[in-house]
């Protein structure tokens, strides 16, 4: 309710503002009889929308005083509002205060708009175990697991705590622990971590670790410590006035009681003269030209990159983005699409691809994993499934059936070995399904999880951007990543991690390259940690889940890794503007300050005019420039 209040009261403000300052302008000095407009009209309607709009900035201020914070910008607009109304500025006393609240609105846009996913971290959180000591499953709370404890996982279930397996084999799901895109057969004796999910069979386990030790336990306390860690950051105009505010403050003091004390302390005219000047100096001085500018840089800037579908939740990070140095990059679904495609087929004994393929899909037909489904996308075969019989899908291994009454297998080289077929075992960094029909080697298919086309694009760019290193981490083995990595063209790569080992190696990383900021780019759930302790993380929000998304500080909406590109020169261009604003600005004010302290210059009967070009004036300038960053053609 008080969100709406101030909404409508901002906008209402804003519209008297403008219509007080036309009425000031065209008819400010007419005489009424008992006083001018500008005092018997527009001083009390300002004052009233002033208290309005500004009562918030008051209490502000007074909570930042009382923890001796004596210095920053809201104090300074505050004391600039005070002495436009002690020298009868009454609409420049309001605008100042409405400035400074549009510019607050601008910079916490981005933010809000990225708070409501993060009940989504509480889904990978298990709420119950099956306790299963004795054969007897008995429903507790996961911290009431102790080490040692056996537990049931049944298919479909997520692995609540770190263990090792006890009874049972099955196929797993790791891609959102580990990354890895391919699901892994486990067997009794294996270890298994918390966070992976039971395909197949049920599987006892006995735990290893405690449930606030376990795997998915910490990847959970990294997000929520690295997010607060990033929460510190100070913006830049809170620095700047922290410099300025003391300085202005303390010359206008000086400007008030200095000159008369030399001139002539005993008159009042005199005193009167150089406390009017003095506050003359003080709205010159008033930061809204900075206030207004700078957020609205951001907050077009953050809009450009809007439109590439690119959601930046902050003005901090279009900061940091400005000085990338390094990307850290993960594989499966960033780099390669995350999902499997047929990349080649080879037929031996004198069949043909076509052939190859039709036995393939025959005995992949009757299965929903990854690879199958590759492999039966390959082509329109028709498969006749009234010729199978004595379906038999081996864990692990892959598939056993009767085809026309004849045994035809379809799976991994161990397979073919077991069953004593006659075959050469082919070298590749990717998955091969090895194919055998009536006892005889037919050939072999390789599937691979492809790399996106845009990849190869981005890396390169990355470079002509000024990113001194891309570096790829993944859960995939070392033969899957060395190829990927040198077809993508990184500049190295890291190899079987699981996620704290992705967030350790991060961390070296950024220990490594001091210069410059390190971004982490990535997808699943698992990049989440490493997501939240770099100092840009960045997540593809189209596949991307509810916790990478809410862990990351900028989102590729429609997951296409060669968007950052034109969002770093979005974010470099938005640099520049920001730093001419402030220059700008600062030159103008410092200028029209010096000439408004020295007495009987040709322009002093004029100073207010230059007063006002000082402060309205120098703001109209500085948020046109801001805005020029919206019709700059993209490069």
């Amino acid at each position: 309710m008080k969100k709406k209040f101030d909404e409508i009261v901002l906008i209402a403000s804003t519209l008297v503002t403008i219509i007080l300052l036309v009425i000031h302008i065209l008819y400010g000095n007419i005489d009424l009889g008992i006083n001018n407009l500008n005092t018997l009209v527009i001083l009390p309607i300002s004052l009233f929308f002033y208290l309005l709009v500004s009562y918030d900035l008051f209490i502000e201020s007074f909570k930042k005083i009382k923890k001796k914070n004596f210095f920053d910008e809201v104090t300074l607009s505050l004391i600039a509002t005070i002495a436009a109304f002690a020298i009868g500025e009454y609409v420049e006393a309001l605008a100042v205060v409405v400035f400074f609240q549009i510019g607050e609105k601008f910079e916490k846009y981005a933010v809000n708009k990225s708070r409501d996913s993060i009940k989504s971290i509480l889904n990978l959180r298990p709420d119950k175990v099956t306790l299963y000591n004795d054969g007897i499953e008995k429903v507790i709370e996961p911290f009431d697991v102790n080490i040692d404890d056996l537990f049931l996982v049944k298919p479909g279930e997520r692995v609540p705590i770190d263990g090792v397996i006890i009874k049972g084999e099955s196929t797993i799901d790791t891609s959102s622990m580990t990354g890895e895109s391919i699901p892994r057969f486990t067997k009794e004796g294996d270890e298994i971590i918390s966070g992976v999910i039971n395909l197949g069979s049920p599987l006892v386990i006995k735990a290893t670790r405690e449930f606030y030790n376990s795997t998915i336990s910490k990847m959970l306390d990294l997000v929520e410590n690295a997010s607060s860690q990033k929460a510190s950051s100070e913006r830049f105009i809170t620095k700047f006035a922290k410099i300025y505010t003391p300085i202005v403050i303390l010359l206008a003091v000086i400007v008030a009681i200095l000159p008369p004390l030399i001139i002539d302390y005993q008159d009042a005219s005199v005193w009167m003269n150089y406390i009017r000047t003095a506050a003359s100096f003080l709205v010159i001085s008033c930061p809204c030209a900075l206030v207004l500018s700078v957020p609205m840089s951001y907050f077009v800037s953050l809009g450009e990159a809007s439109k590439l579908k690119v959601f930046i939740k902050g003005s901090t990070y279009l900061d940091k983005l400005a000085s990338l140095k390094n990307v850290v990059l993960d594989k499966t679904g960033t780099i390669t699409k995350g999902n499997f495609v047929v990349t080649s087929v080879n037929p031996k004994n004198g069949i043909n691809n076509d052939e190859l393929l039709k036995l393939a899909q025959h005995a992949e037909s009757f299965s929903n994993h990854p690879i199958a489904l590759a492999i039966l996308k390959a082509n329109q075969t028709e498969i006749n499934k009234d010729q199978l019989n004595n379906y038999l899908e081996a864990q692990g291994k892959g598939i056993k059936v009767d085809y026309f009454n004849k045994t035809l297998l379809a799976g991994n080289a161990k397979l073919l070995k077991e069953e004593n077929i006659d075959f050469k075992e082919e070298k590749s960094p990717f998955t091969l399904v090895y194919i055998a029909y009536d006892g005889i080697y037919k050939g072999y298919i390789e599937i691979k999880d492809e790399i996106k086309e845009t990849s190869k694009i981005a890396i390169s760019n990355f470079h002509k951007n000024g990113v001194k290193n891309v570096i790829m981490l993944t859960g995939d083995n070392y033969e899957i990543a060395q190829a990927v990595a040198k077809e993508a063209q990184v500049n190295g790569f890291y190899a079987n991690l699981l996620p704290l080992d992705k967030t350790n190696k991060l961390e070296e990383i950024i220990k490594k390259e001091e210069k410059g900021y390190t971004a982490f780019i990535g997808d699943g759930v698992n990049d989440a940690p490493s997501l939240t302790k770099a100092d840009i993380g960045i997540s593809m929000g189209g596949i991307g889940s509810d916790i990478t998304i809410e862990s990351s500080d900028i989102v590729l909406m429609d997951d296409d890794l060669n968007k950052v590109n034109p969002a770093i020169k979005i974010a470099k261009r938005n640099r520049i503007a920001v730093y001419e604003n402030i220059i700008f600005a600062l030159a103008i004010k410092l200028i029209v300050m010096i000439l408004s302290v020295i007495p009987n210059l040709p322009i002093t009967p004029y100073i207010m005019w230059f007063a006002i070009f000082a402060d309205v004036g120098v703001t109209v300038i500085c948020v046109l420039n801001s805005l020029r960053l919206s019709i700059r053609k993209r490069k």
